[in-house]
């Protein structure tokens, strides 16, 4: 603009004027105003300059930039302004959107052609893009910080491959029946990449759906049709509303009798055998008494192999015992009439079930029996399934599918 347009554009003397009490931004569109885009430019980067807010004074440069001609000296200078801002937001608050990844590496892009290798460097690693930041220090002679990114970079990779052996381990885990070991391979995975949600919740949700405490219960059909058996991996069992046996009825107490195995204390070498002589009836306390082949018991009984126990008025539970250390209950009568629990140290066996039940390491274990079909989902197994919510097997033509990880029927 020459000197005389300036002396008669109004836009202009209030442009200097402004500039002169502190309203840069003012000032540069009144400059645009008046056609004069170099005086806007600078307005521009001395508001830039001063700015202590980072958006702001990013704002500014690019604002600038668009006021300059495409050849001026100060372009590449106003370019490294822009790359380093950026930078230094990106330091102070991260990377977190894809917006920023986006800003990031044109500031990047900014820095390189400003001929700012190193700072460029420097943005590529918040990017996590290492081979550019190699490059950019390889074209900045950095050797020792190439060399250090190098090694992170082999780190992150090895970091990276690791992770992945243990996603896949999980998944063939899961699929094969191996939860504890799936558990185990998450947790570690979880330690290496604390940062990473789908591992989260993929651990989250396995440690919901494990059984925990030793109970389960079981929906089994087949050709005979549906049938729910319970198991309990400990002897003595409560017997209740609120026991390891599930049992309701108005006159049952919340733990209203015990029954577990008999320990024989005939001779020294006999107990330390622990061989089983019967099986024991214990009334704890119930309000309505407990009976043993309809006689009421005051406090315990000795039974033989199976009796008929009473609760109350309104409950029979038949109790045998099937093995040296499994106990089987029936409930004959009451609101859980057909319930069936198996109790003890197990192995359990069922009646139409080609597998065993068992608590290995305080998990229900589903063992297939040699030569039984076993589907868990779509995948066939061999190898002992440990049970978890939600599952559903097919064992030798046998639907199973587990029902509660809660106490036996409840």
């Amino acid at each position: 603009m020459s000197a005389l347009r300036r002396f008669w554009s109004s836009a202009y003397r209030r442009a200097r004027r402004a500039e002169g009490i502190g309203e840069y931004r003012r000032a540069a569109s009144l400059y645009a105003e008046a056609d004069a885009p170099i005086e806007a430019a600078n307005a521009l980067l001395f508001f830039a300059a001063r700015s202590t807010d980072l958006e702001a004074r990013i704002s500014a440069y690019y604002d600038a930039l668009r006021w300059l001609p495409s050849d001026h000296e100060r372009r590449p200078e106003v370019e490294a302004n822009i790359g380093n801002t950026i930078l230094q937001a990106a330091r102070l608050h991260g990377v977190r959107t894809p917006q920023d990844c986006v800003r990031l590496r044109d500031a990047a892009k900014r820095l390189e052609a400003a001929r700012r290798p190193t700072d460029a460097a420097t943005a590529y690693e918040l990017l996590g893009d290492a081979d550019e930041a190699a490059r950019c220090l390889e074209r900045a002679g950095d050797i020792e910080r190439l060399e250090q990114v190098l090694s992170q970079a082999q780190e992150a990779e090895d970091h990276a491959r690791r992770l992945k052996r243990l996603l896949r381990d999980y998944e063939l885990d899961m699929a094969g029946g191996a939860r504890i070991a799936a558990r185990q391979s998450l947790s570690e995975a979880a330690e290496i990449a604390p940062g990473d949600l789908t591992v989260a919740e993929l651990l989250g949700e396995l440690e919901r759906r494990l059984i925990q405490g030793q109970t389960v219960a079981l929906e089994l059909t087949d050709a005979r049709g549906t049938r729910s058996v319970s198991f309990v991996g400990h002897e003595p069992v409560t017997l209740g509303r609120e026991g390891d046996v599930v049992v309701r009825g108005a006159s049952v107490s919340r733990a209203h009798s015990e029954v577990g195995f008999a320990p024989c204390a005939a001779d020294g070498a006999a107990r330390e055998a622990s061989v089983e002589t019967g099986v024991f009836v214990r009334d704890l306390g119930s309000r309505n008494g407990t009976r043993v082949q309809g006689i009421a018991i005051a406090a315990e009984a000795r039974i033989g192999g199976a009796a008929d126990i009473g609760l109350g008025d309104d409950v029979v539970v038949a109790v045998q015992a099937t093995h040296p250390r499994v106990l089987r209950f029936e409930v004959q009568s009451g609101l859980d009439r057909g319930r069936i629990v198996y109790a003890g140290r197990g192995p359990f066996r069922v009646p139409g079930l080609r597998a065993t039940v068992e608590f290995s390491e305080g998990h229900p274990t589903l063992i297939p029996d040699e030569g039984a079909d076993t589907r868990l989902g779509h995948h066939r197994c061999f190898a002992p399934i440990v049970l978890i919510h939600g599952d559903t097997l097919d064992v030798g033509g046998t639907r199973v599918r587990v029902r509660s990880q809660t106490r036996s029927g409840r």
